[in-house]
């Protein structure tokens, strides 16, 4: 903990950069009410193996009792449903997902915990299939992806309380990994705060992949840091109070040879970041979304070589942000 103190309080300043070399984040489509009466969470991958950037939704329908993930592709100018999951729904439970390629496949699965499951979707035979499920590693609010020089496939992030200070609870990140047929901890992170989201990629552009969280209390402000591996566990690389208000969304990006941190604030601010020394700013948008935003998902969804945005506010707005686009 000394050491991350240490850390939180030197920080890293992000360089200055002139209004004028910033981006414009254009918000090129909008969805009102989509889907499900509150949508929890966003993320994206090649699911189907097609190739293309699909967009992955969880939803929750409360006075029904349902809970639904959807596989959405983009087409005739907006995104249409490939997959609907079964009902999900598990009392008194959350309901967290994943993207990635957890098990070798070659293409992304979707992995969704509950409070006593957890389950891992795969395309197969041109139609999504149930492949894997074992019992519960309970239901994080905070769950992400990331990749570990000493493991072939894809993590699932979770965050995990380790203690309790001033009634507040510390949280520190755990990484299940595939091995021998079922998920198991591999490594875990030391304590970093109070985690409110959590993302991976690499950042930097070497190759390797960090871990990005951002940790802050209530609706105040937090700290965006980066995380990477090294002599045997994971070490604080920089952070910083980059927004004015909580980051509840965070993911990793890349447009070009450039590799990006996409976030979005809770006064529906969307930005991307890069980050060598500190972080810059890169790109963001004029307009604010709205209150409460909930997830941000990255990547070329539309197919036409650009960087789109994908942030889901509340209870069920979804937002396409386009780089340099036209509203």
């Amino acid at each position: 903990m000394a050491a991350l103190v240490l850390f939180l309080a030197l920080g890293l300043a992000a360089a200055a950069v002139p209004a004028s070399a910033v981006q414009v984040l254009a918000e090129v489509h909008r969805h009102e009410r989509f889907l499900m009466q509150a949508l929890l969470q966003a993320a994206a991958g090649d699911v189907t193996g097609a190739g293309r950037t699909e967009l992955v939704v969880s939803g929750r329908n409360y006075e029904t009792q349902e809970n639904y993930v959807f596989l959405l592709h983009w087409a005739d100018g907006e995104f249409q449903i490939l997959w609907q999951s079964p009902n999900l729904w598990e009392p008194v439970s959350h309901l967290a997902m994943a993207v990635g390629d957890f098990t070798g496949m070659g293409r992304a699965q979707i992995a969704v915990l509950t409070r006593t499951k957890l389950r891992l979707f795969a395309w197969r035979d041109g139609r999504m299939q149930l492949i894997h499920e074992e019992p519960g590693w309970g239901a994080p609010e905070e769950i992400g992806v990331v990749r570990h020089p000493d493991h072939p496939y894809d993590l699932i992030a979770i965050s995990q309380q380790h203690t309790v200070e001033q009634y507040v609870p510390q949280k520190g990140v755990e990484l299940l990994g595939w091995r021998n047929g079922r998920f198991r901890l591999l490594w875990e992170t030391p304590t970093m705060g109070r985690v409110r989201a959590i993302a991976g990629g690499d950042v930097n552009g070497d190759g390797r992949w960090e871990l990005i969280v951002e940790t802050g209390v209530g609706n105040s402000p937090g700290t965006v840091q980066v995380w990477r591996w090294g002599q045997g566990g994971y070490e604080p690389a920089g952070g910083e109070a980059l927004r004015q208000a909580p980051v509840f969304a965070l993911a990793a990006a890349q447009d070009g040879d450039r590799h990006l941190v996409a976030l979005a604030d809770d006064r529906g601010r969307a930005a991307l970041y890069r980050f060598g020394s500190g972080f810059q700013l890169t790109a963001e948008n004029s307009r604010s979304l709205g209150w409460a935003v909930t997830s941000v998902a990255a990547g070329d969804f539309i197919g036409d070589g650009t960087l789109q945005l994908v942030v889901l506010g509340y209870p069920s707005r979804l937002h396409v942000l386009q780089l340099n686009g036209k509203p």
